[in-house]
């Protein structure tokens, strides 16, 4: 049989339901009121406008000034240094005398050959005479023309020797830098100067591999500017790009001719190379801080109470630099949200508190 419930336990199970029923009560005015308290939210957020004109995609590298014909003159012929006739600025020209190294011992070894030369040549001749008279074999007069080339040929390279002790420019040009000083020992691995062509100087700079495509299709067509740490501009033009690509460090070179700034600009300065790949006149674009996961973009616009709201369309960057991207005309009289836009529902009301400056 069922016991019936006495009458406290009835009370203590309705008490029971009334405390759950308000609990449920409770909780959906306090649902009604966060829905209103979201709708009556207003999202401070930053705009900008589409800006009209050029958008130009540019890459910028560090590179040198560097003389386009910058020889190394090295000493053929070791020696005390007895002369360096030139200082670093000066200007030299081509077969000028520039150094002179310790010639005494090539002058005593010019007089031995010389003498023995002329001992070989008077036995050759006199064999000569007898191998043509039929007086003396064949042998005897091999052995004395070879005797007389050998001696000749030392002659010769004697003489070459005293000439190389006297050192000329090979080019015209400015000494770039100094390497010895007078009463040093001069050999062929230790050079004497630098002398650099300044009418005629060049940028060689170091480009990433993934623009080879572009450099080497559009040699002609690629801008180049340089621009030096004091804010100077010089005009280049891209003159030959490297047919390989470095396996050491994955770059190919991009040589290019000053076209002007040669009184101010010098071998070694640093600068950076401005190259203009590619670039749109007359196109809307927009900063890349609009766009939310890539592919779409807020803006702001005015409900049918005249109250802004967030709106949500998409929009994925066409052409693009590195600030900016183009978009359609269509869009382009929107107010776009660059700031604020990541927590916004379609139809939240905004507040517009500033409007992005222009980059």
């Amino acid at each position: 049989m069922k016991r019936a419930l006495s009458a406290g336990q009835i009370t203590a199970w309705l008490g029971l339901a009334a405390i759950l029923a308000g609990a449920v009560a409770l909780r959906a005015i306090a649902s009604g009121r966060t829905r209103e308290a979201a709708a009556a939210m207003v999202s401070l957020v930053r705009v900008a406008k589409a800006v009209f004109g050029p958008i130009v995609r540019e890459l910028r590298l560090n590179a040198f000034v560097e003389s386009d014909s910058m020889v190394t003159v090295l000493p053929l012929v070791s020696g005390i240094l007895q002369e360096l006739s030139v200082e670093a600025g000066e200007k030299v020209r081509k077969g000028q005398v520039i150094a002179r190294i310790d010639a005494s011992r090539f002058e005593l070894q010019l007089t031995q050959a010389e003498a023995a030369w002329l001992s070989a040549k008077s036995t050759f001749e006199r064999v000569e005479q007898l191998y043509k008279a039929g007086v003396t074999s064949q042998q005897n007069y091999d052995q004395a023309k070879g005797q007389y080339d050998a001696y000749r040929s030392q002659y010769d390279l004697a003489k070459l020797q005293i000439g190389y002790a006297t050192v000329t420019s090979p080019v015209d040009g400015v000494v770039l830098v100094r390497h010895m000083s007078v009463g040093s020992i001069a050999a062929p691995e230790s050079p004497l100067v630098t002398i650099g062509d300044l009418s005629r100087l060049v940028i060689r700079a170091r480009v990433p591999e993934r623009y080879y495509g572009e450099f080497s299709r559009k040699t002609s067509a690629v801008e180049v500017r340089i621009e030096r740490s004091d804010g100077t501009v010089v005009p280049a033009r891209l003159s030959s790009v490297a047919p390989y690509v470095s396996a050491e460090n994955r770059t190919f070179e991009a040589s290019c001719d000053l076209a002007g700034g040669l009184d101010s600009l010098r071998p070694g300065m640093s600068v950076v190379a401005v190259f203009i790949l590619e670039r749109r006149d007359g196109a809307w674009s927009l900063p890349f801080e609009v766009l939310v996961g890539g592919t779409a973009a807020w803006y702001v616009e005015a409900d049918e109470a005249g109250q802004d709201v967030a709106r949500k369309i998409p929009l994925s960057p066409g052409f693009s630099n590195d600030s900016r991207f183009v978009i359609p005309a269509a869009e382009a009289q929107r107010s776009f949200i660059v700031e604020g836009q990541h927590f916004l529902r379609d139809g939240s009301r905004v507040r517009v508190v500033a409007e992005a400056k222009v980059p």
